[in-house]
């Protein structure tokens, strides 16, 4: 279980375990911002679960990977309803999540996707927004 706190003009601070990180505003388009958004965490959250996934599945099969990248985006129904813009139709939820993984392995191609199908396969995050939002995942082999 995970505990938040707020005060008056601090960000959100997630607890759990022994850890703890602070979340601002749910989203911002200001790139100079300089906390977490919910929605960076929700993002960088299944970005992080795949790789994660990817590694532990790799450690299973033997199958070794020098570097893992991922790049995670998401796709609104329409981001200007959280601006509050009258007469702006639609609504502020996600409508699709792309995650593109770049994996460096010495190992056979057939391998390495044996096991990014195990990570999906195993990924709790993969398979909750599945069932929520159009979910395009990309592993690509890089050099």
């Amino acid at each position: 279980m995970l505990r938040i706190t707020a005060g008056n003009a601090a960000p959100a601070r997630v607890h759990v375990r022994k850890q703890s990180f602070a979340v601002g505003a749910p989203l911002s388009f200001d790139e100079e911002y300089t906390h977490l958004t919910a929605l960076e965490c929700a993002l960088g959250a299944i970005g992080a679960d795949v790789v994660g996934g990817l590694k532990a599945a790799a450690k299973r099969r033997r199958v070794k990977l020098d570097n893992i990248e991922a790049t995670a985006s998401g796709k609104f129904n329409n981001p200007l309803t959280y601006l509050a813009v009258v007469g702006e139709p639609g609504h502020l939820g996600i409508e699709r999540v792309s995650v593109s993984v770049f994996v460096n392995s010495p190992g056979p191609k057939e391998a390495v996707r044996a096991v990014w199908d195990e990570a999906l396969a195993r990924s709790p995050l993969v398979h909750t927004f599945r069932s929520a939002v159009a979910l395009d995942l990309a592993m690509k082999l890089v050099t």
